[in-house]
Parts: structure tokens; sequence; C-alpha cells
């Protein structure tokens, strides 16, 4: 019997002793604890492996080594919510020269130090009760938190209750919203920091927080579809290519609609590897599985593309492609379909200009760049510039060559700086004589700043994504062709030069502009018909008025065509939005043309003759026109469908090309391996949940994403594109 006693001890057992030892055991026990002034469980110490003590040894927890050890019992999971508020921490006592283990929970509020045991059989019970007395926490009671809506001023307190797994979402957000590596996760101090703070934030490994976020994109990628697959208007697309750092080709298309508070949306749906060379056959194949798999294949209105020869022949077989589709409704046969990038127009007819003028404004150049390649002679114009009362922090644009809107810059910054550039070779004759621009040369570069300031104008405004577009574009192009002729009659030999390149490369474009984007300028109150009529008297002289009929022929033939489909369109509410963007009328010669007397009332025989027989809306100041038709929804049903569809289209492929340069922060030097679906989750995540957040339905200024202007200035220095024969 002692020897099945003492076997016992020694695999730590204590049920298997008699009840009188067992008994005497836990007596025992007790006096240790006793001994240690806290209250140990009497299962927390067994004997030491190898020790056959008597009945007077404490029970010491048996060494892991020992062979015939039984299997630890799981640990059991902490579901109370009291830790979130306590850490568990193990701490090893000395009593007797033996070594015990103790289990205590240490209170995570700033500055309390107090700690409490916390073993299983201990409960919770005090933990709770320290909370309610010392931190004022209930159990079952949400905690309020204070802080400050996002954008604004205004302060809120809201019920919270911290959620281990709603904090790690948000970590992984942030990887995809600011571009950061996965393995952020991982990273030494980062770690230290939210340990800090939240001891228990279950923080993975790189490999499992790609996982994670490639899950985020599926969940998102499947409320996007079940959202699309409800909205009752026609889309338009933006569609571009692109190189990444890896050598790989993507496509992005993006997908611009108005939803049902009349507010302009864009989502980019796919941002794909395409392998093999562009040609347009791969390009149609690869945007028409997209629209496939979205659902999208039979509620497009048009397709914004650049002026690249593969893009011509990929839209000529989409638009063949949709007609035989008989299940597909195709708006007037395409003749909407096709919309050439306006800054991609803009961009050649500029570049085509500059390259004529380049040799005047020669001396100015060379006298930014001596000023710029030294540091001494930059403190020297800086005090000139002082002496002159001007901003020294504005700074100095050098030009590339080959790039038009630098040499915009350029001229900006050194016609603001001139005073300062003359007193600098007052200063210094011997260095500046030579390369100073004369007074002829300088008044020059006035009058080409302020040619291309037109051009960047014009190129900025239409770059927009979150205001309409397409009713801008045809004054806008009117208005750079009416310029063009004047600067070509005008006797200024450098702009009569450069307007006569120019306007070789804009008749060109102007042919192949879809006439369609005029229907947009048509469905602005404003504007209307009168708008057309003014301009086309200006181009065509006494043969307007066939042009005009033309025009009017396609208006009346998208008219019929949404009349035959036309379902009577949910209420929506009436709430304001706020102000969008404008376009204002300076041109007092148009202003007086537009509303002068339109003829004696006619009777009005559907939406369409009602519309074209009242008067124009005269506004002064902002002017929304999503908020105007809203409003007309109940007085020009079909109109105002007409006017959703049309204001979506994208006259400039800025809001794919926009992805572009997220693509290049996240596939940068240190990023190459990344593999296609991951940078398109990316990509595609970062901007569902941009447009989702609640607080970013506030209109931006005309072009106030920073990355879109990056994008406007890449867009308008790309290289030689390959252009339409």
């Amino acid at each position: 019997m002692a020897d099945e006693d003492s076997q016992a001890l020694i695999i730590g057992d204590a049920s298997a002793l008699p009840s009188s030892s067992q008994g005497h055991l836990r007596s025992e026990s007790e006096s240790v604890s006793q001994s240690l002034g806290t209250g140990v469980s009497g299962s927390s110490a067994t004997p030491a492996q190898g020790q056959v003590g008597d009945a007077n040894d404490p029970v010491i927890v048996a060494d892991q080594e020992q062979e015939q050890q039984p299997p630890t019992k799981k640990q059991k999971k902490q579901t109370s919510d009291v830790w979130q508020h306590f850490t568990k921490v193990i701490e090893t006592v000395q009593v007797d020269g033996q070594s015990y283990e103790q289990v205590w929970a240490k209170c995570e509020f700033p500055n309390c130090r107090n700690k409490y045991r916390a073993e299983s059989t201990k409960g919770t019970t005090g933990l709770w009760s320290h909370l309610r007395s010392a931190h004022g926490v209930v159990k079952g009671q949400q905690q309020l938190q204070v802080g400050k809506s996002h954008g604004k001023s205004v302060s809120y307190v809201e019920p919270f209750r911290y959620d281990p797994e709603v904090s790690i979402k948000k970590f992984y957000e942030a990887i995809i919203m600011h571009e950061y590596p996965f393995a952020m996760a991982e990273h030494e101090y980062f770690v230290d920091f939210v340990k800090s703070m939240r001891p228990n934030l279950p923080l993975k490994s790189r490999v499992t927080t790609r996982k994670e976020i490639m899950n985020i994109y599926l969940q998102e990628k499947d409320k996007l579809y079940a959202e699309l697959k409800n909205i009752a208007c026609r889309f338009s697309a933006t569609m571009d290519m692109w190189t990444s750092s890896q050598k790989k080709a993507y496509m992005c298309v993006t997908i611009h609609w108005v939803d049902d508070l009349w507010h302009i949306q864009k989502r980019i749906i796919n941002f794909f590897h395409v392998k093999g060379r562009h040609t347009g056959e791969r390009l149609y194949f690869s945007f028409s599985e997209v629209m496939v798999r979205w659902y999208l294949e039979n509620r497009m209105f048009a397709l914004t593309l650049d002026n690249a020869a593969a893009n011509e022949v990929a839209v000529s077989d989409i638009i063949d492609d949709l007609k035989k589709n008989t299940q597909v409704s195709l708006v007037c046969d395409g003749i909407f379909f096709h919309v050439r990038c306006a800054c991609h127009i803009l961009n050649l007819v500029a570049k085509d200009g500059m390259a004529v003028i380049s040799q005047t404004i020669g001396n100015i150049r060379s006298l930014v760049l001596a000023v710029k390649g030294s540091p001494l002679q930059w403190e020297e114009l800086m005090k000139r510039v002082c002496e002159c009362g001007l901003d020294t922090k504005r700074g100095l644009s050098l030009d590339v060559s080959t790039r038009w809107n630098s040499t915009y810059m350029m001229l900006r910054d050194a016609l603001y700086y001139k005073d300062a550039f003359i007193r600098l070779k007052s200063a210094d004759r011997r260095r500046y004589d030579h390369i100073s621009p004369t007074s002829t040369e300088w008044g020059n570069a006035v009058t080409i700043f302020q040619a291309l300031k037109k051009f960047y104008d014009l190129t900025e405004l239409l770059s927009g994504t979150f205001y309409p577009t397409a009713n801008l574009f045809y004054k806008g192009f009117c208005d750079i062709r009416v310029l063009l002729a004047e600067w070509c009659a005008g006797s200024n030999v450098v702009i009569k030069t450069m307007a006569l390149s120019m306007s070789e490369k804009f008749e060109k474009y102007w042919g192949k502009s879809n006439i369609a984007l005029a229907v947009a300028s048509f469905i602005d109150p404003r504007y209307k018909k009168r708008l057309i009529e003014f301009y086309m008297r200006k181009f065509y002289g006494d043969a307007y008025l066939a042009h005009l009929d033309e025009f009017v022929r396609t208006i009346r033939q998208l008219y019929q065509f949404y009349a035959s489909t036309h379902s009577k369109p949910k209420t929506t509410e009436t709430t304001s939005t706020p102000p969008d963007l404008f376009m204002d009328t300076n041109d007092s010669e148009l202003e007086s043309y537009l509303y002068e007397s339109c003829g004696p009332d006619v009777v009005h025989s559907d939406e369409l003759d009602k519309y074209m027989g009242e008067p124009l809306l005269k506004v002064t100041g902002q002017f929304d026109i999503l908020a105007w038709w809203k409003n007309q929804t109940s007085e020009y049903p079909i109109l105002s469908q007409i006017a959703r569809d049309v204001l979506a289209v994208q006259v400039s492929t800025v809001a794919s090309e926009s992805a572009f340069s997220a693509g290049g922060r996240i596939v940068d030097p240190y990023r190459t391996t990344l593999d296609p679906e991951t940078v398109e989750a990316l990509v595609c995540t970062k901007d569902w949940l941009r447009a989702t957040r609640k607080d970013s339905k506030a209109p931006p200024s005309i072009v106030g994403d920073l990355e879109i202007l990056d994008v406007i200035r890449e867009q308008l220095i790309n290289d030689d594109m390959e252009e339409v024969a």
C-alpha cells in the first residue's frame, strides 16, 4: 500500500491516495497557503518528479519531462468581459525552498496597481467589484466614448464596448487604406506600441494578415455586386492600361453612375493583370469579361478611352458584340457609346503648339536653370524677392521641353518673379546679361502663358470625377476652338505660329469627338439648345441650320429610346444636396444670345417639347445640375432619367488613371513580389472603403483629390502616345 501511495505521489495523482491521506494533504496544503498569505487552491500543488515525500511534504506540479505524465487539460477560454480590463500574469514564489506558481489578474486601467488572484477556482466576482468601486465599470454596462466627427469640429458621445475582432479588422483596413506592408503586423516596435495599449489584441502574422485582407476584399466585392444589381440606371465606364514596376500590364475599369439620391458615384470594379500584347482584340475580350462578371453588359451607356489605335479597335468590337446580343439594350445603336478622353486631346494639341515656340522662351528657361542650379544664386534671388515684396515660399518650376504643362508652370512662376529677375540682372550684369530675357521676350512669355492657361484650366476642370463633367465638355471645347481661330487671325507672329500648329491637331479630333456629348449641354437648363445654336452659328455661318437640325434629330432619337423603355421611377427624398461644380458664363455675347426672345410659345406635345419651349434658367453663382434634375423628376420623368445617365459620362480617363498612382505606391520597388490578385484586392478595396465612408459625402473642391492632381500632371506629361491614324 505504501508503494502505491508513493507511486501516486510521483506521478502527481493525489486522487489515488486513501481518503485519510488526501485529507492530510489538504490540511498541509492549506497550512502552506496560510504561510504564503493567500488562498492557494489545493489542486495547484503536487509533489515534484522523483520525490516520494511523506504526508508532511507539499504537493508540487510534476516535471513536464516525466515520461509517464498524463496529457494536460486544455486551458479554458476566457469568455468573461472582465478580461477586457485585466491581464493574467504568472508569478513564481519561494516557500521553504520550494517554487510555486501563482496566477494573478492585473488591472489595466492607467495608474491602477491592484491585482487579484486569478486561478480558475477564484471566479471573477472580486474583479467586477474592483471595477465597479474603483473605475465605475458595471458588469454588462457599455462605456461612453467621446470623440470628434471626421473632418468636423463637432464632438459626440456614444456607447462603446471593446471588441478585439472589430479592432483587428480596423488594423487590416488601415493597412489597405494607407498602403502599409503586410509585415507591419510583425514589426517589433509597432507590436510593442499596440501591446502597451491593449495587451490582449490578437495581432497576426503577415501571412494571416494577407489572408484576412483577401477575405475583406471578397466580402466588399459581394456587397458592391448586390448594390449594383439593384440600381435602376445605366452606367458609364472608363478603361485604361498601366505597366507596373514588375513589368506587368494592368487594366483598370472604373464605372460611374448617379445614385437614387442624385449623387455621382464611382467604383473601381477591376484592376487585373493582362498578359500578352495590348491588341484591340485582347482589350475587347478583357473588358467584355469584366462587364459580364458584374452583370453590367446590358446596362452600359458609354465607355471613355484615350486615343490609342488599339482602343479604337476594341470599342468597335465591343459595340458589334453588344449589337449581336439581342438581350442587350444598346442606346441608339451605340452612337453615344464611345467617348474620347478630352484631356488626352488637349494634351496632344498643346504639345504640338509648344514644339513650335520652344525657342521663344529659351532665355527664360536658361535664367531659371541658372538660378535653381546654384544655392548661392538662389539666395541672391531670394534677397531680390524680399526687396520687391514678393512671396519667398512660392518657388520656381523648371520645365521639361516635352511636357507642355511644366512649361506653363515655369512661365507662371517666372512671370511672378519678373521684377526680382530684373533686379538680379542689374546687381550682376556679368553673370546674367547674356541669358536675361528682353522686354519683347517677357511680353511673348505673358501671351504664351495666357494661351496655355486656357488649356491647363480646362484640363483640370474636365478631370473631375466627383462632379458632372459631360455638360461642361461642349462649351469648353468650343471656347478652345474659338480661341485658336482668333490666335490664327491675330498679328502676333509667335502666337499665330503656335495656333496654326494646334489647330491642325484640334480639327482632327473635333471631327471625331462624340456629338452625343453636346446632349449633356442640352440637358443643362441654363443652356439647352441655345448654347449649341450659338456656337454652330460661329463655326458654320449660314449653314448652321443643317447641323442644328441633325443635332435635334439626335436628341429626339435618344428621347424616343428612353420613352419606349420608361418605367415610373422611385420617389426620392427632396432634401437639398451640397452645391456642385459649375462653369460660369463670362461671355457677354453668349449671355445676351441665350436669354433673348426665342419666338412665340408653341403647343407642347411631350416632355421634350415642353422642356425646349420653357425659358432658360438664369443662375448667378453656383449651380447644382444634379439637384435641379432631382427636383424635376415628377415634371420630366423621362428627361430626368436621360439626365441621370448622361451626366454620369466621364470626358476623361482620369478616374481609371488615378488608380495607377495608388498601384504605383502599392507595387513599389520594395514590394515587387506581390501577386496580381493581391494588388487588385488592395487597389479595389481601398476604393470601395473610401467610397462607403459615412463622412465622405461632402463634395470636394474642383480637383480636391491630390491623387487626381498627380494623375493630371502624369497624364499631361505622357510620352508620345500611339495616335489614331
